[in-house]
């Protein structure tokens, strides 16, 4: 009898632990994916900031340094790259 009780709490005690692994990855998983959403987002923002200041640039005619076509070449990367215009709301 006592080796019952013995074999059944060390049984229990595994499924507690293997719980916790499960639960652990799971957790771990979620984080990731979250990690990886915020910087997707941070880098299209990114992408638009630079976007808008390109379109800026050949908006006002302010071109030092670089040429224009140079600047259409990168503001076309750029909107394959997921950058939009900001929109005023």
């Amino acid at each position: 009898m006592d080796l019952q009780k013995i074999l059944t709490a060390k049984s229990l005690h595994q499924i507690k632990h293997l719980q916790k692994i499960i639960d652990a990855h799971k957790t771990k998983a979620a984080s990731l994916k979250l990690r990886k959403e915020w910087l997707d987002k941070q880098r299209v923002n990114n992408y638009s900031n630079e976007y808008e200041r390109i379109r800026g640039l050949l908006a006002h005619n302010i071109v030092k340094g670089t040429s224009v076509e140079g600047l259409e070449k990168r503001k076309k990367k750029l909107e394959d790259k997921g950058a939009k215009p900001f929109e005023i709301v």
